[in-house]
C-alpha cells in the first residue's frame, strides 16, 4: 500500500476548503492495482491508518485476505484487527511530533486490552502498532503462528511533518521499540532452528 500526501494541498487546506487531492492511496498486487483519492476519508476520520492489511475490497479479495478472515477471524480483517482498533482509540492523542512518535513506537501488549488474544499467555507482542513477536514465549500457545514467537517485529519508525517536508527531511528511529517493552530478551531466533544465510563481505 502506498499512501501519498500532497503537502502543497495541505498548505492550501490550511486556508481554504479542500475536497480532493490531499491524500491518494494506491494498493498493488502482481497484475492488479487499485488507486483512489481518499481525502474525504482523511477529513472525516482525522487520520489515515496503514498496517499491512489491504483497504480496498478488490485487493482484499484478490490477496485472499477474506479467506484468512473466514479461517482465523477478525485478526486478518481491515477494521477489526488490533492495530486498526489501537489507531482508532489513540489517534486523537497525537498533537505534535513527540506524540506521533510515541504512537508509532507504542507497544504495551501485556497491559493493553486490545493486545489480548485466545493465547497462553493471554496476549501477543504482535498485537501492537510497533509489534514485537520476539517477546512472545517460545513455549506459549497461539491459535495461529502470526501471534506466536517468531523472528518478526517493527524495525524502524519514520515521521515527517509540514515543516520537515519543506527540507525533504524526516525523523527516524531504527531498532525495535523498547518502552515499556525490553530492548532484547536474548537470542532472537530459536537455537534449534537453522536459517539460510548469504555471505556478504564487509569490505565490499
Amino acid at each position: 500500500q502506498w499512501s501519498i500526501i500532497d503537502y502543497k494541498k495541505f498548505r492550501q487546506f490550511q486556508n481554504d476548503v479542500l475536497l480532493h487531492g490531499l491524500l491518494h492511496v494506491l494498493e498493488q498486487l502482481p497484475n492488479h492495482v487499485v488507486h483512489t483519492d481518499m481525502t474525504h476519508t482523511l477529513l472525516r476520520q482525522k487520520y489515515w491508518p496503514s498496517y499491512n492489511t489491504p483497504y480496498f475490497r478488490k485487493i482484499f479479495e484478490w490477496s485472499e485476505s477474506d479467506k484468512m478472515v473466514k479461517k482465523f477471524g477478525d485478526w486478518y480483517s481491515y477494521d477489526k484487527t488490533p492495530r486498526a482498533l489501537i489507531f482508532h482509540r489513540d489517534h486523537e492523542g497525537v498533537v505534535d511530533m513527540d506524540s506521533m512518535i510515541r504512537l508509532m513506537r507504542s507497544n504495551n501488549y501485556t497491559q493493553d486490552p486490545l493486545s489480548r488474544c485466545d493465547c497462553n499467555p493471554p496476549y501477543s507482542g504482535e498485537n501492537a502498532i510497533s509489534c514485537r513477536s520476539d517477546l512472545n514465549p517460545p513455549n506459549g500457545t497461539y491459535p495461529f503462528p502470526s501471534l506466536g514467537h517468531r523472528d518478526h517485529g517493527a524495525t524502524d519508525m519514520k515521521v515527517t511533518n509540514a515543516h520537515l517536508i519543506g527540507k525533504l527531511s524526516f525523523t527516524a528511529i531504527a531498532g525495535p521499540t523498547h518502552d515499556p517493552t525490553p530492548f532484547s530478551t536474548g537470542p532472537l531466533l530459536p537455537s534449534e532452528r537453522s536459517y539460510p544465510t548469504m555471505d556478504s563481505p564487509l569490505d565490499g
